[in-house]
């Protein structure tokens, strides 16, 4: 590699390299700056107080059925 390229490479190379690093900086500073918004934190504490809730009352269906009528969940398979 002559000094041509070399001086080519290092004129448009490195601030290719440093407008690239800039960014990954920002953006890695922008995250990890963010705070959770606390609505947003609230809803999904929420909605998985809910779905907990949910599963248990499936679970109990589901006991109920196998239960009251054996057999029904291969009847309903297909």
């Amino acid at each position: 590699m002559n000094n041509d390229t070399l001086a080519i490479l290092l004129i448009f190379g490195l601030p290719v390299v440093a407008i690239i690093a800039n960014a990954v900086k920002s953006i890695a500073g922008q995250k990890s700056t963010s705070q959770p918004d606390p609505m947003l934190q609230a809803a999904l504490t929420q909605a998985e107080a809910h779905a907990t809730r949910l599963e248990e009352r499936i679970d109990q269906l589901e006991r109920i059925l196998d239960e009251d009528i054996p057999g029904w969940r291969a009847r309903n398979a297909r």
